[in-house]
Order: structure tokens, then sequence, then C-alpha cells
């Protein structure tokens, strides 16, 4: 009887209360103890509802991850059993695939440390044959009644043999270093440097010329001189001299 209605516009349905009138209405009556007591459960149902509805969505969240894991370990183990003998197209499970992939890894391992040994085995062949090769060349350069020497592209000796020491009157240690342009006589010095800058400025291997070596007493030797330029990796790297007393 204290509610007062309110008459809608047509097309809007019933009657309503007015809401100063309901609100007026529940400050003059409260609801009784009993009547919260009966709402609080249907609350804590729509509370308990909503916990329920934010945890289906975290499990939801960890079910996708958990997807996409075992989606990419699939992958893996694809790309793993294509690698393997048995092929792509096998119906190996995934511990079978693991077991072969092991056995194909220690063979794998056992035929590279094999490779290693035959290699390492060849090299030594051939070190050994390279130092008897050099040694061979050792005894022939030492012993050659041939007066024989190597020179760098400056004309200092680097190694000569006994026959060309006993030539200029040397020991063996005085040779090393010791320069053939200075030790030409001054009247042939010019024309055998020509002959030695000749050789690395042409490309050519081969020269030979006369003039007089000055040997330790200071005496004058008349030689023939047999002059070979030497390359390593293209370029000109010494020079092989032969000696050849004209008398």
């Amino acid at each position: 009887d204290d509610e007062k209605m309110v008459v809608l516009p047509p097309g809007h349905g019933a009657t309503a209360p007015a809401k100063g009138s309901t609100a007026a209405a529940l400050l003059a009556h409260p609801p009784s103890s009993a009547a919260m007591a009966a709402a609080m459960p249907a609350a804590s149902a729509l509370a308990a509802s909503g916990a329920m509805l934010d945890d289906s969505t975290e499990r939801l969240s960890h079910k996708e991850v958990e997807q996409r894991r075992r989606e990419k370990a699939k992958q893996y183990f694809d790309e793993l059993r294509a690698l393997l003998p048995c092929g792509a197209e096998s119906k190996f499970d995934k511990n079978t695939i693991l077991q072969n992939t092991i056995a194909m890894i220690k063979q794998l391992q056992a035929e590279l440390d094999n490779f290693r040994e035959v290699r390492e085995a060849k090299m030594g062949s051939k070190r050994g044959a390279a130092q008897a090769s050099s040694h061979d060349y050792r005894s022939s350069f030492d012993v050659t009644r041939q007066p024989l020497c190597f020179c760098g592209l400056d004309g200092a000796v680097w190694d000569a043999n006994a026959a060309f020491c006993s030539l200029l009157g040397y020991s063996k240690p005085e040779m090393a270093g010791l320069s053939l342009l200075n030790s030409t006589a001054p009247c042939d010095s010019d024309a055998s440097s020509q002959h030695w800058q000749r050789l690395i400025s042409s490309g050519m291997c081969h020269s030979d010329f006369y003039c007089h070596l000055i040997r330790k007493d200071q005496s004058q030797l008349m030689v023939n001189i047999d002059l070979n330029l030497l390359h390593k990796r293209n370029q000109p790297y010494c020079f092989l001299v032969a000696t050849n007393p004209t008398s």
C-alpha cells in the first residue's frame, strides 16, 4: 500500500515501483536477520563459482603449455627417426628410437677413432720417409766433390758443403753468413751483382758467369758460377750456387 506505482509509456510493459519509494521502504523496513542469512549462501555460491572459473582458466593454460611441449617433443623424435637407417616411415616407439640413436652414435665414434688412427699412422710413415729423404740429401750434399752452397737473396751464405768451404779456405762455421757478393773481387763485383738481381727481377731461374772470388787468405780464384734461383710458393726464395774453378 505504501509503494507508489509509476505508469510507463506505451510499449514498455507493466508498471514498476518508483526508485525513491523503494529506497524509502527499505530504510523504513530493513531486512530481517533471517532474510540476510538466507541470502548469504547465494553470495558464497557466486564467489565460489568465480574462483572455479579462474582456476579452470589457469588449468587450461597449463594444459596448453603441456600440449605444446608434447608436440615439440614429437617433432624432435620424428626428425631423429628420419636420421636413423630405419627411416621416417618406421613405427618404432620413443625408447627404441633412443636406443638405436645411441647405437649409431657409438658406431660413428668407433669409425672416427679408427680413421684418426689410420691417419696418424700414415702421417708417421710420411714423416719417417721425409726424414730419411732429408738425411740422404744431407749426406749427398756434404760428400759431393762439387762446391755447393745455399744463399739468401742478399747473397749471404746459408749453408755450404765441405768442397765449397775448402775452395774458399773457410771452416763450415765461418762460412755461415758470409756474403758471396762481398767475397767477389772488385773488378767483377758490379757484373756479378747484375746477374744476381736479374734472376730475381726477370723470373729466370738460371744464370752462369765467370768471376774472381776472394779466398780467406786474400788470394783470388777465377771460377765459373752456376747460379740457380729457387722458388717457394711461387716466390723467389734462395739461390743454389755451384762453383767450378777454372784452374
